[in-house]
């Protein structure tokens, strides 16, 4: 009896649990996806490139039409024409046009060499999985809208700074122009510049849809809108001082004066002019 509860004893001891199989498959770890940002090194090596997803918004320059996709040559850099992508998309045959904006995700999955269709330059080719044809605010919204309305007048010539657009890669500020005189007013995004903390940022002419500028040459007794663009301002930084200079009369005529406004991204001080 004694020898048996022995080996009980022993049996037990020895007894080894198993865990089950795990059934919860571990995560995957999401790919790197390529966008705007980073696009320079991707373009500069465009074979380390291959099989990585992208998201990317850039300006068509040109658009040809294959027998079953529809190739498309971009500015990823749409502010300098530069970083050009050739853009495949498989299925289509239209509906994208020359300076359209376009927001896209796919693969790059080749490389584009010179003498392609999209120049002579070697450069990544993506095939497009999902594409969006939208205009410039499209590509760059607008993080923050400071609404303004501060409307100046001199010499029958009345100019609203209507509102001041904070997107991620740019600022926007939107005007409006009323002549009513009997000659042409002459006013040109050359005279036209924001100053923070003393430093003077003059206006960019944007290129593309979306965003109409005045023309320069406000005729009598009509009225232009529009606006420009500048570089990426904080929403919550420092005042901004817009300064509009050098709008004149005519060809020949005097010059009105400056439009001044200083606006408090803040919103705690009320947009004076």
């Amino acid at each position: 009896m004694l020898v048996g509860a022995v080996a009980l004893l022993l049996a037990a001891a020895c007894e080894v649990t198993v865990d089950p199989e795990p059934t919860a498959t571990p995560s995957a770890v999401a790919p790197f996806v390529r966008t705007n940002k980073d696009w320079l090194v991707a373009h500069a090596d465009p074979a380390a490139a291959i099989g990585q997803p992208v998201e990317l918004r850039a300006r068509v320059y040109s658009v040809a039409n294959g027998a079953d996709d529809l190739v498309l040559c971009a500015w990823v850099d749409f502010d300098n024409d530069q970083l050009s992508t050739v853009f495949r998309v498989p299925g289509a045959t239209e509906g994208v046009a020359r300076d359209d904006f376009v927001w896209v995700e796919g693969i790059v999955t080749g490389i584009a060499e010179p003498a392609d269709a999209c120049g002579d330059a070697v450069q990544p080719e993506v095939e497009v999985t999902y594409l969006t044809v939208t205009d410039r605010i499209g590509v760059r919204p607008a993080l923050r809208v400071e609404q303004v309305g501060q409307a100046l007048e001199r010499r029958g010539v009345r100019v609203v700074l209507e509102r001041i657009e904070f997107a991620a890669e740019e600022t926007r500020i939107y005007f409006t122009l009323v002549n009513r005189l009997e000659e042409t007013l002459l006013a040109f995004a050359t005279g036209l510049v924001i100053e923070i903390d003393g430093t003077e940022i003059p206006a960019i002419i944007p290129i593309g849809e979306g965003i109409p500028a005045p023309l320069g040459r406000v005729a009598p007794g009509t009225t232009e809108h529009g606006g420009f663009q500048f570089p990426p301002l904080a929403p919550d930084g420092p005042a901004i001082t817009v300064r509009w200079r050098g709008a004149r009369v005519g060809p020949a005529g005097s010059e009105i004066g400056d439009w001044t406004w200083v606006v408090d991204p803040t919103g705690a001080v009320a947009p004076a002019g």
